[in-house]
């Protein structure tokens, strides 16, 4: 049934294409990620396997499989297990990354950052220690991985 002189043959549009959420594309190339707003609190446990980004405050404990990042204006009061940490905020408690951890230069962090992989920029804030795993010194990687504390 045409209505308004429109005839039912018209093709319909296509319905919109997925966008990536607030945090942008996941590190593991695909578009999911939990995001915390930068005006949410939230206290609770987090886990699971997709990317998760911190922009407001968290407290509580991180375990997920993939990708975790603590933005510029995030705060977190916990533990992280992550395969890739990235701190940008302000975080209290371990840091535990199968494949790497890393501080920006806005980061300041007060507990252990345990990882294969550690980059600490200049200017980052760290109170606590640096643990690299023996994975580091592989045969493919003789030297191990740089690790700086400010």
């Amino acid at each position: 049934m045409a209505i308004f002189g429109k005839s039912d043959s018209t093709p319909q549009e296509s319905p919109a294409p997925e966008r990536a959420p607030a945090g942008g594309p996941s590190a593991s190339g695909g578009t999911t990620a939990t995001v915390l707003g930068p005006k949410a609190r939230f206290v609770g446990e987090i886990s699971g396997d997709e990317d998760v980004v911190i922009h407001g405050r968290y407290e509580g404990n991180v375990r997920v499989s993939r990708r975790v990042t603590i933005s510029g204006s995030g705060e977190l009061k916990g533990d992280v297990h992550a395969r890739t940490i990235v701190v940008g905020g302000r975080v209290q408690g371990l840091l535990q990354a199968d494949e790497k951890a890393e501080l920006l230069a806005s980061a300041s962090v007060q507990g252990n950052v345990h990882a294969p992989k550690v980059i600490i920029a200049e200017g980052a804030q760290l109170q606590g220690s640096v643990a690299m795993s023996a994975a580091a010194a592989s045969p493919s990687n003789p030297g191990g991985n740089e690790a700086e504390e400010n």
